[in-house]
């Protein structure tokens, strides 16, 4: 996050830089070069009257080799001149940027640290509260009911939040051989009380392993297939070849405006969809440590891609 932050700033001041030196760099050199055009004319006494007119000619390309020689090498003047202004402002932008985002970095460091220890805090009175529910055998009572439901969003919730936690203060990651097809294969499987009247279509045409993190491969997949249980009408479809999954819904389009912001903490297209909009949040953060790419596509359908 705050890489890119850095080299966001670092490249929009060298963009500027880069056009000021154009600009100005480009107003001297055709300056040098419409004054060096300006001869003054020949005086009277070196009249071709006076000399023969190879004279001319021969003043004529002097000057005219001298004004290419002097355009030249004010040309690699000013080409060295600037890229020596660009690598200087690009050494200040990066200890000005990273000057102007330690502050931010430090709180939000901070804020990762807050939330992962008050998640794992929480975590244990909401168990404690679901086994009490579940000690009081209380059936048919719609308020038990209501409180059990509470819970259960409460605790799907924190665990979001502790998960989200982790995956920013991660740092390394643990890859093992893993048998991709496999993995989709036992995942889909596990999905199939959920699926009810929709249709699940897979083409998983993978013959090799991968040396990924099995654990956060298969937390990604199942939250993209979560997300299009919850959002598809009728069809769902898998497929995987190379190192690429994708994972498509034939539910409401996503409009364009919001396409950009899916993977956005907490943003929802669908204000009226349960959750309060972790889910792909988490799937972007572990894509993203892990070195994958995860993008979202909807036209006729809704897909998302992942390519690891």
């Amino acid at each position: 996050m705050f890489n890119k932050l850095r080299r966001r700033l670092i490249v929009n001041n060298l963009a500027i830089t880069g056009l000021v030196i154009l600009i100005v760099f480009s107003a001297v050199f055709v300056g040098a070069i419409s004054s060096a055009d300006r001869r003054p004319p020949i005086p009277n006494e070196m009249s071709p009257e006076n000399y023969p007119s190879s004279v001319e000619d021969i003043v004529s390309a002097s000057i005219r080799e001298e004004k290419e020689a002097a355009a030249e090498n004010l040309l690699k003047l000013l080409i060295i001149s600037g890229i020596t202004i660009e690598i200087a402002v690009a050494m200040v932008s990066y200890y000005l940027a990273e000057l102007a985002i330690r502050p931010v970095r430090q709180a939000y460091e901070a804020q990762k640290v807050f939330i992962a220890n008050a998640s794992h805090e929480i975590k244990t009175p909401l168990a404690a509260i679901a086994a009490n529910l579940e000690a009081a055998d209380i059936h048919g009572n719609k308020w038990i009911r209501n409180v059990e439901r509470e819970t259960e969003k409460l605790t799907a919730l924190n665990g979001e939040l502790l998960t989200l936690a982790r995956t920013d203060l991660m740092r390394e990651h643990k890859t093992e051989s893993v048998d991709v097809a496999k993995n989709l294969n036992d995942i889909l499987e596990s999905y199939t009380p959920r699926l009810k009247k929709r249709t699940l279509v897979k083409k998983i045409l993978l013959t090799r392993n991968f040396e990924i993190n099995r654990e956060d491969f298969v937390q990604v997949i199942n939250i993209l297939l979560d997300n299009a249980v919850k959002y598809s009408d009728k069809k769902i479809i898998l497929e995987a070849h190379d190192n690429i999954i994708s994972i498509s819904n034939d539910g409401t389009k996503i409009d364009a405006v919001d396409l950009p912001h899916v993977f956005e903490r907490f943003y929802q297209a669908d204000k009226t969809a349960e959750g309060v909009g972790l889910g792909l949040s988490i799937a972007k953060s572990l894509a993203d440590n892990n070195g994958w790419k995860l993008s979202v596509e909807s036209s006729n359908m809704t897909t998302f891609i992942l390519q690891i």
